[in-house]
C-alpha cells in the first residue's frame, strides 16, 4: 500500500499538534526588551508560502506560538501559495516596513526560484530576522532498483537512462538531482516533475520514477521499503547516522533545505532586532529544540548577523550553481 498525499502531510500534521501541546510552556514570561526596543502595535502575520501541513508551515506555526507571548501580540500564520513561493515573496516584499507582516523564506523561493524565473521581489533586499529550522534530502530509490550502493547506481545511471521525480520545477529537489546527474555524468537522466513532494514519493513507491531526493522529514519510516544511497548534506543526519553522506561516497553533491524568517525591504534595525530575539530565545527553549528534532528538522540558530551572511551566500552559491550547470526550466 503506498502512501497517498494525506497521509504524507498526516506526519507533519501530528508534529504539529504534539507541538502546540508545550505552547504554554515556550511562552515563558519575564523578557525583558529595555526602553528602546520596538514593540508592535497590531498582531502580527507570518506568510508562508506553501500550501498548510508542510514541513515549513509546521515550524511557522510553532515559532508564532512561542514568539507571541515575547512580543505581545497575537501572530497569525498565512499561507498564500503558488509560482514557487513566489507568490508569497511578492505580498511579503510590497507588505509596510513595519515588522506586521513577515516571510517564511527557504532556499526554493529565496534562493534557486528567481534564477529561473522572472520575479518581482529582489532576495537579497529583504531583511533577515533569522533561522528556524534546516533539513537534508536524502537520495532513495524504488525498492527493486538493480542497485545495491552508490556505486553501483552510479553505473547503472550511466547505462541506463534513469528517471528522477522531484516536488516541481526550479526547487531545490530538482536541482540537486540535476547536480547528481551531472556528477553521475548521466546526461540522459529523466527529471520528471509533481505537484509536491508527496504525490513524487509515492510515484516512487509504486515504480513509476527511479529515483528522487526524499526529505529528511520522511525518509526515516521509508527505509525498509526504498533503497537508501545518500544524504545530501555535508554531515549525516542524526535521524539516520548510518547512512553516508553523497560526499563521503564520492559525489560533490549537497544542499540542505532550510525555513527562516524575513521581513520587507527597509524594515528598520530595530524592529529586525527585536523580532530576532523573540525568535532567537524561542528556538533556544528545550521544548522548540526537541519538537524540531521530533520532525527530523535540525534547529537554526545563529545570531542576526550571522543568518543575514548565510542568507546572501545561499542566493549567491544557488546562482552560481545554476549558471555553471547551465539549467534552465522548461
Amino acid at each position: 500500500m503506498y502512501p497517498s498525499s494525506r497521509e504524507f502531510s498526516t506526519v507533519m500534521r501530528r508534529g504539529l499538534l504534539c507541538a502546540l501541546s508545550t505552547v504554554a510552556l515556550l511562552g515563558m514570561p519575564g523578557v525583558s526588551w529595555g526602553q528602546d526596543a520596538w514593540k508592535p502595535a497590531k498582531p502580527i502575520k507570518i506568510v508562508v508560502p506553501f500550501p498548510a501541513g508542510g514541513g515549513a508551515d509546521v515550524a511557522a506555526r510553532l515559532v508564532a506560538h512561542g514568539m507571541e507571548t515575547r512580543l505581545g501580540q497575537p501572530i497569525v500564520v498565512e499561507n498564500k501559495t503558488g509560482a514557487g513561493g513566489s507568490i508569497g515573496a511578492d505580498f511579503v516584499y510590497a507588505a509596510p516596513a513595519d515588522g506586521t507582516v513577515l516571510l517564511l523564506a527557504t532556499p526554493d523561493a529565496q534562493s534557486v526560484y528567481p534564477h529561473l524565473n522572472k520575479v518581482r521581489f529582489e532576495t537579497p533586499k529583504f531583511v533577515p530576522v533569522g533561522g528556524i529550522f534546516k533539513m537534508p534530502y536524502v537520495l532513495m530509490g524504488r525498492p527493486d532498483l538493480p542497485a545495491a550502493n552508490v556505486k553501483e547506481l552510479g553505473e547503472l545511471m550511466r547505462i541506463k537512462n534513469l528517471s528522477m521525480g522531484n516536488g516541481g520545477n526550479g526547487g531545490l529537489m530538482h536541482i540537486l538531482s540535476i547536480m547528481m546527474a551531472k556528477d553521475v555524468k548521466a546526461p540522459g537522466t529523466l527529471h520528471v516533475p509533481f505537484q509536491g513532494a508527496a504525490p513524487s514519493l509515492q510515484a516512487l513507491m509504486g515504480g513509476q520514477i527511479d529515483l528522487m531526493m526524499v526529505p529528511l522529514i520522511v525518509a526515516p519510516q521509508y527505509r525498509d521499503k526504498l533503497r537508501t544511497y545518500g544524504v545530501a548534506s555535508t554531515q549525516r543526519a542524526d535521524t539516520m547516522k548510518d547512512v553516508p553522506t553523497l560526499s563521503e561516497q564520492g559525489y560533490a553533491v549537497s544542499g540542505d533545505s532550510w525555513g527562516a524568517l524575513v521581513a520587507p525591504p527597509g524594515t528598520p534595525t530595530a524592529i529586525s532586532a527585536t523580532l530576532s530575539k523573540a525568535l532567537r530565545e524561542v528556538l533556544l527553549s528545550p521544548e522548540m529544540t526537541k519538537k524540531i528534532q521530533d520532525m527530523s528538522l535540525a534547529p537554526f540558530v545563529d545570531s542576526q548577523a550571522e543568518f543575514g551572511s548565510f542568507y546572501l551566500d545561499e542566493y549567491r552559491k544557488w546562482g552560481e550553481v545554476i549558471k555553471a550547470s547551465s539549467i534552465k526550466v522548461e
